[in-house]
């Protein structure tokens, strides 16, 4: 509940802001992505899956050589995490939301090609993982609990980098995200903390309006 509020306060921002930025060829759009999440630790192993996410998001001229791009996103990364010493692996996925703004360098001097890169803001949720696993454990040196493992931090801040391709109504996108503060919020059988930076990359298809 607490994040579809969070992206109800960002679509009203994001609606906002567009107001304030309009231009002739300002376009409203909507959007899909595949995902695939990494999370950067020492104490767990994890092979990516494919997620999904979907778009809403306004691009505007900024001026004759940059766009700007407001975007929210809903997304669900789905990965899998080795068993501790064992090479089962458990299936689990993260819901959230991210509101992200990118200043789009038009390379050659027209939108057909952007570099893109910005700040944003990630929401999601504890990870989702099937009730017959919570028992399990999890790690490479130091056991975690899968129902412990479950714990993440809700709130991240992310640094987008990517390019997108294409006309004014339809583009191809590809983003790289990383989150800079610690994603996880567990500890170990022993009472180590659990560190790990999640990141993921996301490609689709945009169609603006």
């Amino acid at each position: 509940m607490k994040i579809y509020l969070v992206l109800s306060f960002c679509l009203f921002g994001l609606y906002l802001s567009a107001q304030r930025t309009y231009s002739s060829i300002n376009r409203l759009g909507i959007g899909a992505d595949a995902t695939f999440l990494q999370l950067e630790s020492d104490q767990v192993n994890i092979e990516s899956e494919t997620g999904f996410a979907g778009y809403l998001e306004t691009r505007g001229d900024f001026n004759r050589y940059f766009d700007m791009v407001y975007s929210v996103g809903i997304f669900n990364h789905k990965f899998n995490v080795e068993e501790f010493q064992s090479t089962e692996t458990i299936d689990m996925s993260v819901i959230g939301a991210e509101v992200k703004l990118l200043l789009a360098w038009r390379v050659f001097g027209s939108p057909y090609f952007t570099i893109e890169a910005g700040p944003a803001v990630m929401v999601n949720g504890e990870f989702k993982i099937d009730d017959s696993d919570l028992s399990r454990f999890v790690g490479t040196t130091d056991p975690i609990l899968v129902s412990e493992f479950e714990k993440t931090n809700p709130i991240n801040i992310n640094a987008v980098g990517g390019f997108s391709a294409g006309i004014n109504n339809v583009r191809i996108t590809a983003h790289y995200h990383y989150a800079f503060l610690d994603s996880l919020d567990s500890q170990t059988v022993s009472g180590s903390d659990v560190d790990g930076k999640l990141s993921y990359v996301s490609a689709g298809l945009r169609l603006y309006f």
